[in-house]
Formats: C-alpha cells, sequence, structure tokens
C-alpha cells in the first residue's frame, strides 16, 4: 500500500551548526492517527515546518525526501506549495491566530476556504461549523474576537472543508482548559473520521495524544528515538519514551 506521507532521512540545520533535525524517517498510510512527542524544544514543530514547505533561512535541509501520495515535495518552488498546503497538507497551529487573516471577519474567510475546496454547496460552511460547535454568529466576528479555543475550531472548520489528505496538528490544545481541551480534541477526531485524513498530532502532552492517536512516535534532539503503540510506551528502551509516559501517569495521578 502506498503511504499518504512517506518521510526519508530528513535533515534540517541552522548554518553549521549540528542538524536541529537529523536522519528523520517514517510513514502515514490514509486515515491513520499518529502522536509525535517528545520534550519542548526536541524539533517537533520543525518537523511540521519542513514537511509543509515552510523553511526559511537560516533554516536549511541537508538531505531527505517527503512524499505526499508517492509525490516528492521538498524541492517544489513556493508557487506549487501554496496549491498543496490546504488541499493536501493542513497544518493547525499552536497560535491559531496566525492562521487567520486579523483584518478579515470569519465567514468571508470561510468562503474563501470554499472557493479554494471548489465547493459550491452554500450549506457546506453551515456544516462544518455545526461539526465544530461553533455559532453562525462567529461569521459576523474578526479573529480577535474569538477566543483560543473557537480560533482552533475555526481552523478544524476550514480542514474539513478542504478535506486535506494529512493534517497536522501542532500543540492545538496548547493554553486551553481541559473543557475546552476535550472540545477539540473531539473536533480533531471528527474530522479525520469524515474525511480519512492522516493525522500527525504533535503534543508534549501524552494524555492529548492518547485522546486521538494509537501509534507513538517519539523524538528525542531532533531524532525518532520510537515508534510503537501508544499503549506501549511503558515498555520502551528509549529514555525519553519512558519519561514521557512516567510524567503523564503522575499527573494524571494528582488531577
Amino acid at each position: 500500500m502506498v503511504a499518504a506521507l512517506s518521510v526519508s532521512n530528513l535533515s534540517v540545520s541552522a548554518g553549521r551548526d549540528a542538524p536541529l533535525l537529523n536522519q528523520l524517517s517514517f510513514d502515514l498510510a490514509a486515515g491513520e492517527r499518529v502522536g509525535l512527542i517528545g520534550a519542548s524544544g526536541c524539533g517537533k514543530s520543525l518537523t511540521a515546518a519542513a514537511l509543509c514547505g515552510l523553511l526559511r533561512p537560516p533554516l536549511q535541509l541537508l538531505e531527505g525526501t517527503v512524499q505526499l501520495d508517492s509525490r516528492e515535495v521538498l524541492a517544489l518552488p513556493p508557487t506549487e506549495w501554496r496549491n498543496i498546503r490546504g488541499r493536501q497538507i493542513f497544518q493547525i497551529f499552536q497560535s491559531p491566530g496566525t492562521a487567520l487573516s486579523p483584518a478579515r471577519r470569519i465567514g468571508p474567510q470561510l468562503t474563501e476556504t470554499a472557493r479554494i475546496a471548489r465547493v459550491v454547496d452554500e450549506q457546506t460552511i453551515t456544516k462544518a461549523l455545526e461539526k465544530v460547535s461553533l455559532d453562525q454568529e462567529v461569521l459576523k466576528l474578526f479573529p480577535y474576537q474569538l477566543s483560543g479555543g473557537m480560533k482552533q475550531r475555526v481552523l478544524i472548520a476550514m480542514a474539513l472543508i478542504l478535506r486535506p489528505r494529512i493534517l497536522i496538528a501542532d500543540e492545538p490544545t496548547t493554553g486551553l482548559d481541559v473543557l475546552t481541551e476535550r472540545e477539540i480534541l473531539a473536533a480533531i477526531n471528527d474530522m479525520v473520521d469524515e474525511t480519512g485524513a492522516a493525522l500527525l498530532f504533535i503534543s508534549h502532552d501524552l494524555r492529548a495524544v492518547r485522546e486521538v492517536a494509537n501509534r507513538t512516535l517519539v523524538m528525542q534532539d531532533g531524532q525518532l528515538v520510537e515508534d510503537t503503540h501508544v499503549s506501549d510506551l511503558d515498555n520502551s528502551n528509549a529514555p525519553a519514551a519512558k519519561s514521557l509516559a512516567e510524567a503523564a501517569m503522575k499527573l494524571g495521578s494528582t488531577c
């Protein structure tokens, strides 16, 4: 079976220093839900940037390939990347406001999303908002009038409209209260169920990962040190995997 996303020997540096990402290799199958976990600063968000063609100087690709449905994309020019981002690979950012135009109301931004997706059904936006539990009044508001959780749900609604092959969620619940976090995770699950997208869920919070993923990639110092089922992390020989599992267990017992 051809992987929806295939990453091979991906290495990224920032000049002459040691690689920030070092020989990353993994595949995502269509509809698969995978967590990418690791301590802050280990390279998780940089991985997302590389996969979405968002590396900017001084960051540079040293080697490796990234294939979307067997098509190599790392060397594509910016004009072609603009056609890929959103429709084939969609990223939900840790700071969702950066992905929304501050000067436009949510309605026109979702309408533009539907145009890009070539959707003509007028109910598409309405249904997408219903799926993420947002009222239609949101369409009249500017991003600054929305909470962090509401902005995240707007991005998930955009993903529902665009129906990408790959969804990358980069720390989407950071800074949210527990109830909002649960709503965001449920919305991501619903989006993946409906579209069949492969999910790469990036987080340092193993509890959140367990809500949306079963397979887990563990990163340490820019390298992948484990690839296992989330329930098997306790038995991993990788110190980073064990530390995350133990921390999650201790935190869960005190909540």
